[in-house]
C-alpha cells in the first residue's frame, strides 16, 4: 500500500509541474504583441518603378539619389545582395565625394554614418531624405521579405523610389497606399534577349556565363572548359565578397572569357555577360531537388546584355556539357527568353512577411523565447485578418537559432530553465547573419559564457598554404566571427578587425587559387569503374543500377 501511495504521489507532483510550466508557456505566449508599422510622416512623393531585368529601373531611381545628394539631401540605398550594395557603394563613390558615402552589410561597415548609404535591406536606416529600395518583390521571401515590409511601411523619408518585378505591382500599391503622392513608372527592356542554339565549352562566346546551382557542379564546369583550352573562373555562394569582386572584375577586363557560376548573378549583379548559358535547369532548394520555375529561369537569363556594357546581344541557350548528368531543358530556357522579354512568368505576388522584433516579445526570459515566438505568430495571424495581403513570417529558422544556443549552454529546454544570458543577449544572438550550422555554435557559448575563440585564428603563414576547400571554410568562419563582432564587440577574445584580417587572407588565398588558370576540383570519376560521371554522385549510373537494381518493385521481399 505505502508503494502505492508513494507512486501515485509521485504522478500527482509530475502533473503538478506538468501544469505549472504549461501555465508559464501560456504566459509568456499571452504577452506578445504585433504591430504593424506604420509611418507618422507620409511622404512628399513616392515612384514605383515596375519592369523587368535591363530595363533601367533601378539605374533612374539610383540617378534620382544622386541627384538629391548633389544638393545636400541624405540617402539610403538598399539592396538585397551584399554583391549589389557593394556595387552600387563603389558607383556612388565615383559620382559624390567618398567621404559622403557609406556600405552597411552584413559583412561590411565603411563610413557608416555618412550622409549617402548602400546597404542589404535588413541593415538600412528607415530615416533620412531619399530610400531607394531595390528589387522590392522580395518583400515576399519567407525568410527575408519582413526588411522590405519594414522599410515599406515604416519610418520617415521625403522621396521613396521602388524598383520591382511587375508582379509586385498590386501589392506594392497597397502597401504604399498611404504616400500623399504616388507615381508608378512602367520600364521595358531596353534590348530583347534571343534564344541561341545550345552552347559548348568550346562555341561559348566570351563575355559569357554559365550557369549551375551547386559549388560541385560550378567546379566541374569550370574544369571541363579549363581543359578544352578556355579562360574561366568562377562564382558561388562560398566564395567571401571580396573574392566575389575579384572575379568579377577579372571577367570585366577580359582577363578571363567565362564565369561559371550559381544563380547569384540572378538578382542585381551586372556584369558585361553577352550570353547567359544554362548547364542545368534544376536546384536543390534547401528541401528538395526541383524544376526552376520560370520567373528564376527569366530573371538570371535577364542578366545577358546588359545597358551600359560592352556586351553586345544578349544570348540565352542551353548549355551542351559533356559531363554526365548535366541535361538543362531547353524548352524551360526558351520560354524564359520569352518572359524575360515581355510575356507573363505566371508568377503571383500576392503577400508580404512580417517577422518580430525584440520589442513584441514580451521581454522573455531567454527559456521564455520559443513559447513568445508562438504567441507573436497566433497574434499575427490574427492581425492578418485585417491586413490580407500581409503574412507572418515562418518562425522555424529562429527556432533553430535558438536550439543552437541553448545546446551551446546546455541549458534545459524548459520554459524556466536557468541560461547564463539574458533574453536580449539570446535574441541578437538569434538575429544574427551567419547560419546555425556554420561557427554559430562557438559564437553563442562565446557570448554567453565568455568562452575563448582564439583557437579558431589562423596565421597567415597557415591560410596562404590551404586548399580551396579549407580557404573557404575559415573565411565562413571568420565572417561569421565578424558578424558577431560587429553586434557584440570583442567574442571569445577575438576582435572584429582580427576576424575580417582572417577571412581577407583566405580571400587572397582563394583568389591566388582561382586565378592560376588550372582546374580547381579534380574530375568526377566512378569510385567502382573510374569512369566520367555526374560531379554530385560517387558511381556513374551504370554501376549505380548494377549495385542497386535488385531493389526494384517486382521483389517480392521490398514493401
Amino acid at each position: 500500500m505505502a508503494d502505492r501511495d508513494l507512486a501515485l504521489e509521485r504522478r500527482q507532483a509530475r502533473q503538478e509541474e506538468t501544469r505549472r510550466l504549461r501555465s508559464l508557456e501560456r504566459e509568456a505566449a499571452a504577452r506578445a504583441r504585433v504591430r504593424v508599422a506604420a509611418r507618422t510622416t507620409p511622404p512628399e512623393r513616392v515612384v514605383l518603378r515596375l519592369g523587368p531585368t535591363n530595363s533601367g529601373k533601378t539605374h533612374d531611381a539610383i540617378e534620382f539619389l544622386v541627384a538629391q545628394a548633389e544638393r545636400g539631401l541624405s540617402g539610403t540605398y538598399a539592396a538585397p545582395l551584399r554583391m549589389l550594395a557593394r556595387e552600387v557603394y563603389e558607383r556612388l563613390c565615383a559620382r559624390l565625394p567618398r567621404e559622403r558615402v557609406g556600405l552597411v552589410t552584413g559583412e561590411e561597415r565603411i563610413n557608416p554614418e555618412a550622409d549617402v548609404v548602400s546597404c542589404t535591406a535588413e541593415s538600412a536606416r528607415t530615416g533620412g531624405d531619399v530610400l531607394v529600395i531595390d528589387e522590392a518583390h522580395w518583400l515576399a521571401d519567407p525568410d527575408r521579405g519582413h526588411a522590405w515590409t519594414r522599410l515599406l511601411l515604416s519610418g520617415s523619408h521625403r522621396y521613396i523610389h521602388v524598383a520591382a518585378a511587375p508582379e509586385a505591382g498590386a501589392i506594392l500599391r497597397t502597401a504604399l497606399a498611404q504616400a500623399g503622392h504616388l507615381e508608378i513608372v512602367q520600364h521595358s527592356r531596353f534590348a530583347e534577349l534571343t534564344h541561341a542554339p545550345a552552347m559548348s565549352p568550346g562555341t561559348i562566346p566570351a563575355c559569357s556565363a554559365v550557369v549551375a546551382f551547386s559549388r560541385r557542379a560550378v567546379l566541374a564546369l569550370h574544369r571541363e572548359l579549363i581543359d578544352h583550352g578556355r579562360s574561366a573562373t568562377v562564382l558561388y555562394g562560398a566564395m567571401p565578397p571580396g573574392a566575389r569582386r575579384e572575379q568579377i572584375q577579372r571577367l570585366v577586363t577580359g582577363e578571363v572569357e567565362v564565369i561559371v557560376t550559381t544563380d547569384v548573378i540572378g538578382h542585381g549583379a551586372n556584369l558585361p555577360l553577352r550570353a547567359v548559358a544554362f548547364a542545368e535547369t534544376g536546384k536543390f532548394d534547401g528541401k528538395e531537388r526541383r524544376r526552376l520555375r520560370l520567373w528564376e529561369a527569366a530573371q538570371i537569363s535577364g542578366r545577358a546584355g546588359r545597358r551600359g556594357f560592352a556586351s553586345g546581344e544578349g544570348l540565352v541557350a542551353a548549355y551542351a556539357s559533356g559531363i554526365p548528368g548535366f541535361s538543362p531543358d531547353a524548352g524551360l530556357v526558351r520560354a524564359a527568353v520569352a518572359v524575360g522579354n515581355g510575356a507573363p512568368s505566371g508568377l503571383s505576388i500576392t503577400k508580404a512577411h512580417l517577422r518580430p522584433d525584440w520589442g513584441e516579445l514580451g521581454d522573455p526570459t531567454p527559456a521564455e523565447i520559443p513559447h513568445a515566438l508562438n504567441g507573436w505568430r497566433k497574434a499575427a495571424r490574427r492581425e492578418a485578418s485585417a491586413h490580407p495581403w500581409l503574412r507572418p513570417a515562418p518562425i522555424d529558422t529562429l527556432l533553430t537559432m535558438w536550439q543552437v544556443a541553448r545546446a551551446s549552454v546546455r541549458a534545459h529546454a524548459t520554459v524556466d530553465a536557468p541560461w547564463p544570458g539574458d533574453g536580449t543577449t539570446v535574441w541578437r544572438l538569434m538575429t544574427l547573419p551567419v547560419d546555425a550550422d556554420g561557427a554559430f555554435p562557438e559564437i553563442a557559448s562565446a557570448v554567453l559564457t565568455d568562452r575563448s575563440l582564439r583557437r579558431m585564428l589562423c596565421p597567415e603563414s597557415v591560410i596562404s598554404r590551404m586548399s580551396l576547400d579549407e580557404a573557404e571554410r575559415h573565411a565562413a568562419i571568420m565572417r561569421d566571427l565578424s558578424s558577431a563582432g560587429r553586434s557584440f564587440g570583442v567574442v571569445g577574445g577575438v576582435d572584429h578587425e582580427e576576424s575580417s584580417a582572417g577571412e581577407e587572407a583566405a580571400s587572397r588565398r582563394i583568389v591566388e587559387l582561382v586565378a592560376r588558370r588550372e582546374p580547381l576540383a579534380n574530375a568526377s570519376l566512378c569510385v567502382s569503374c573510374g569512369r566520367p560521371c555526374a560531379p554530385w554522385f560517387q558511381r556513374c549510373d551504370d554501376c549505380h543500377r548494377a549495385r542497386f537494381d535488385w531493389y526494384d518493385d517486382d521483389d517480392p521481399f521490398v514493401w
